[in-house]
């Protein structure tokens, strides 16, 4: 789709915006960089903050090009895998945060953030992991950076260090309400730690749900009936009402009146489907104030199909709540499920991880040698 077809049948898009949900691009990579696809959607303002997973640059290494020069100048240098990669992402995220500068600026900091990826494989390191937030962070410089962070305990650790010294966040792997509430007390923490040393509150951070990824779970791993969306929208609706509760807190309006931004939920796992079933969850997912995140396909499939019937969220947590108590009255433990799942994705990251060194390794062996 061009950008005068997405323009032209992009009605649902400009409804969600409208509903005040932003939609940020999932999935970026070089290629997405450099084939127009992200500057087509953020200049027809479909698309207003992008995330660049690594386990998506990944697979362009493996099997595009669209990396291959930038490997190969790094490698006839002698550089390392893990000094390659860094190198790869932090350029991904420097441009990309380029392409939305004019969006973070003219939203003052609302929209326009670009979330760039820790390596999964220190999730459970404190002290690593700040380290290489603050490395990122200088390496990049912009503005309009968010650091990826999994919520493990040492991960929410590592939220509120980071909150601390001014950097932004993306919190994700959050897969149940508990788990929320733990990500947002770690960011509350973090702004007031940022306060009491003096330092101005920063205004980038999200909480990534991944109601979409718990659904498929329960359907998966226990063989669960359960009709398309519900579950994934009672949890969507149970945590949206806890974020409306923290908002309503006097401890959120002293935070806000000192210059906090506001944290935005994040919903998560749109990737994981494709045509008619990905427009349904974005249609599922509409309130004020939120973020949905999707690959190009997702975004290109809502603007041409997708109807939206107002904000689906807001004030639907009883219901919600009956929802999920009958899952668990049908042996159905949430939080153990969720703790499978985020185990089971960072797990799986993490070899990911290590297998993209090893590539890198090859070619940059390859180039230096």
């Amino acid at each position: 789709m061009d950008e005068a077809e997405t323009a032209r049948s992009g009605s649902a898009l400009s409804d969600l915006a409208h509903e005040g949900v932003s939609v940020w691009l999932d999935e970026v990579t070089r290629r997405t960089l450099t084939d127009g696809t992200l500057s087509r959607l953020v200049s027809n303002a479909s698309v207003t903050g992008a995330l660049l997973p690594l386990r998506e640059l990944g697979r362009e290494v493996r099997e595009g090009t669209a990396y291959r020069g930038q490997i190969g100048a790094l490698g006839e240098r002698g550089a390392g895998a893990e000094e390659v990669l860094r190198a790869l992402h932090r350029q991904d995220a420097r441009r990309a945060c380029d392409m939305l500068a004019a969006r973070f600026a003219s939203t003052h900091g609302a929209d326009g953030w670009v979330c760039a990826e820790l390596d999964p494989r220190s999730a459970d390191d404190v002290r690593g992991s700040l380290a290489e937030a603050r490395g990122l962070v200088r390496a990049v410089d912009r503005p309009n950076l968010l650091i990826t962070v999994p919520a493990t305990a040492a991960g929410l650790q590592v939220v509120s260090g980071c909150l601390a010294e001014g950097i932004g966040v993306n919190i994700s792997h959050l897969y149940a309400p508990r788990a929320y509430e733990e990500a947002a007390d770690a960011c509350f923490e973090g702004l007031e730690r940022a306060l009491a040393a003096g330092r101005p509150p920063v205004r980038g951070s999200v909480a990534s749900f991944g109601a979409v990824r718990m659904e498929t779970a329960l359907r998966e791993r226990q063989g669960r009936t359960v009709p398309h969306g519900r579950f994934a929208l009672a949890l969507a609706r149970v945590v949206y009402h806890l974020y409306e509760e923290r908002l309503g807190t006097s401890h959120w309006r002293r935070l806000r009146s000192a210059g906090a931004g506001q944290q935005r939920l994040l919903w998560s796992g749109a990737a994981e489907a494709d045509g008619a079933t990905a427009v349904r969850r974005a249609e599922d997912l509409v309130a004020w104030n939120t973020v949905q995140a999707m690959p190009a396909r997702t975004v290109d499939a809502v603007a041409r199909q997708g109807r939206l019937r107002g904000d689906t969220l807001l004030g639907e947590s009883a219901a919600a709540r009956r929802d999920l108590s009958e899952l668990r009255a049908g042996g159905v433990d949430i939080e153990e499920l969720a703790g499978e799942v985020a185990s089971a994705e960072l797990r799986g990251r993490a070899e990911e991880r290590a297998a993209l060194a090893g590539s890198l390794w090859e070619l940059a062996a390859g180039a230096g040698g």
